[in-house]
């Protein structure tokens, strides 16, 4: 009786995706220092030669799998974007809730992973996430906040760079803060009443006195 195919050998074609979707879980879960890439092997069913045939290393596994995270959370927005049919306000809260509005234990450890695990053991690959991630987030925001300005949605004297990063800075350190809401009492909070206030907040900051905001969304 033949030995059972390995799963790299059934679908070359998915081979590197396989390993990048199971690299980031690995590495959120063992850490970047204690991960070896046979655990990566292991999760992803593949050898470990199958992962030096497409990554150099294992820190270019982790730059290669952040790259893809940033480039997956980036494109399901850019619909939302470019509507500029919709109020600001409104594509704003599309585009946060879709960013923060339900962490999943395995997004969370990832998250917490990015944002904790790595600046001291990889920077290079920290500062990739950092920079195609919250960065490139917070330049986003900035971008539809003068936009609201310009449209008269929002008053011309806000800073809208601040303003973004205080929005992405505060959500994505509440989110890693979840972790701990069973162990420290009041550290949790529910995700989706987190960022639907946080949101409030932001925007009821922006409008120009006087005026009302765009109704909430409904879900």
């Amino acid at each position: 009786m033949g030995t059972k195919a390995l799963r790299w050998e059934r679908r070359p074609d998915e081979r590197p995706q396989e390993i990048l979707d199971a690299a980031l879980t690995v590495f959120a879960e063992r850490g970047y220092r204690n991960t070896r890439l046979e655990d990566v092997g292991d999760a992803a069913g593949v050898t470990k030669g199958a992962i030096y045939h497409y990554f150099a290393n294992k820190e270019d596994l982790l730059l290669r799998a952040i790259e893809q995270r940033s480039e997956e959370a980036f494109g399901r927005i850019e619909e939302i974007v470019r509507d500029k049919t919709a109020p600001v306000s409104t594509r704003l809260r599309l585009v946060v809730r879709r960013w923060f509005g339900s962490v999943t234990k395995e997004r969370l450890a990832v998250v917490t992973l990015l944002l904790q695990g790595i600046a001291h053991e990889a920077p290079a690959a920290f500062r990739r996430w950092l920079a195609g991630g919250p960065t490139a987030s917070m330049r986003l925001i900035a971008t539809l906040v003068r936009e609201g300005q310009e449209r008269g949605e929002f008053r011309p004297d806000a800073d809208a760079d601040v303003a973004a990063r205080l929005l992405v800075s505060g959500l994505l350190q509440q989110t890693v803060w979840q972790q701990y809401a069973e162990s420290v009492p009041d550290a949790g909070i529910e995700q989706e009443r987190l960022v639907d206030s946080a949101l409030e907040l932001f925007l009821h900051s922006l409008r120009p006195s006087g005026r009302s905001g765009a109704p909430r969304l409904k879900r």
